[in-house]
């Protein structure tokens, strides 16, 4: 196990370098960040005083040597728009993706994966085949016209839940959050719900399956108790993958409910150049991105004792 893991610590250190490498002279082709920050009045000499201050006016090779050298000390330098170090603004909105992401993965997985199984277990049945299309259905809609949808209707016409923003008390965030959570975990569920259904339909034809029915065992206790658990293995690879993906937060719900976290900072920053702030949020989740698969891999230990890590 300990030999497993300095192998995937070698080749997250490897992927982050790759990343972080791409990602900067990817965004040397954004265009200018300092007359985007300046504005278009701004004189050559505040731009050249601004780019110098920056160290903006030094070679490629120069300022990517010293962009690694700050990412080796777990510095990821300074905002442009902000004027505050990057990865103390990518800690403040940490929380709140990390509430979004977790809200959104306990809904998409406990509805996903409670529809697929009742599918499962009364497959070939016109509620198999509602379940199927409504996930067909839910599926084909992207999250920025569901989340749209959800806050015409439920939010603005309803008044269920409030528009956008994120609260003031612990209650309240998780009371603003339920709706953009929501948006964001109805695609995923869709997804789980299909994924399960389908790997529990091949499951309960295997063998151990009709051992069980012949010693008199009821439909519900052989899918919750003998062929869920078996089932989740794929499920769990697609939660790994996605919980670390949330960890940079959706950004397009984020910026339509107004939450102020990691996605809506990355989206404000595209729309600034702010580079840094750019470049630190693609590091943050690409890191949680590799913790989700990490995960994910001792999940299946857990799972299956017939897996073992070497």
């Amino acid at each position: 196990m300990i030999r497993y893991l300095l192998r995937r610590i070698a080749a997250v250190v490897l992927i982050l370098w790759a990343v972080s490498s791409m990602t900067f002279f990817v965004t040397l082709k954004l265009g200018d960040p300092i007359a985007t920050l300046l504005g278009p009045r701004a004189s050559a000499r505040d731009r050249e005083h601004v780019r110098r201050y920056y160290g903006l006016d030094q070679p490629t090779v120069v300022q990517y040597g010293r962009y690694m050298g700050r990412l080796v000390r777990g510095d990821l330098g300074m905002s442009y728009r902000y004027r505050r170090p990057v990865a103390s603004l990518i800690a403040e909105r940490f929380p709140r993706t990390l509430l979004l992401a977790v809200m959104s993965i306990v809904l998409e997985v406990t509805v996903g994966v409670a529809l697929g199984a009742l599918a499962a277990a009364r497959r070939k049945t016109k509620l198999d085949s509602a379940i199927m299309a409504g996930s067909f259905l839910t599926m084909s809609m992207p999250t920025f016209i569901t989340g749209k949808l959800f806050l015409l209707f439920i939010a603005y016409y309803a008044g269920l839940f409030p528009i956008g923003g994120y609260g003031v008390t612990a209650l309240d965030h998780v009371y603003h959050a339920i709706l953009p959570a929501s948006a964001i975990a109805l695609l995923s569920a869709a997804y789980y719900a299909r994924l399960t259904r389908n790997e529990l339909v091949e499951i309960l034809q295997s063998d151990y399956i009709r051992t069980a029915r012949a010693k008199g065992l009821s439909e519900p206790v052989i899918v919750l108790r003998h062929a869920l658990r078996n089932a989740l293995l794929p499920i769990v690879t697609s939660l790994g993958l996605s919980f670390g993906a949330l960890f940079t937060g959706a950004i397009v719900t984020e910026a339509i409910f107004a939450w102020p976290g990691i996605g809506r900072l990355a989206y404000e920053s595209i729309s600034g150049l702010d580079v840094p702030v750019i470049v630190g949020c693609v590091i943050f989740g690409s890191v949680g991105i590799q913790a989700g698969n990490l995960i994910a891999d001792l999940a299946y230990a857990f799972l299956d004792p017939r897996i073992r890590h070497a």
